[in-house]
């Protein structure tokens, strides 16, 4: 869902809006950095990766089965770049 952000998402959305607002455009040292701080930590989230989405939740009975398979990881719509090292064979 690439619409859909979490609450620490907005939360730090605003706090950075807010230090740009009051820092940068204001003036006031603390709130500046504020705004550097929670820019660089949204870029490191990024960067690290999505955050997991819980799809389904359920119980098995006997006899059932669950096939789980794995679909890129997204941020916002775009791909993220995979961690892992390629491995060559």
């Amino acid at each position: 869902m690439a619409g859909k952000r979490s609450r620490l998402d907005k939360g730090l959305g605003l706090l950075q809006r807010q230090g740009v607002a009051r820092g940068v455009l204001g003036g006031s040292r603390g709130w500046f950095w504020v705004a550097v701080g929670t820019w660089t930590f949204r870029r490191v989230r990024r960067a690290v990766g999505s955050e997991y989405e819980v799809v389904y939740r359920g119980d098995l009975r006997p006899g059932e089965v669950l096939q789980i398979d794995h679909l890129a990881e997204t941020y916002q719509g775009k791909r993220v770049r995979s961690r892992r090292r390629k491995v060559r064979g």
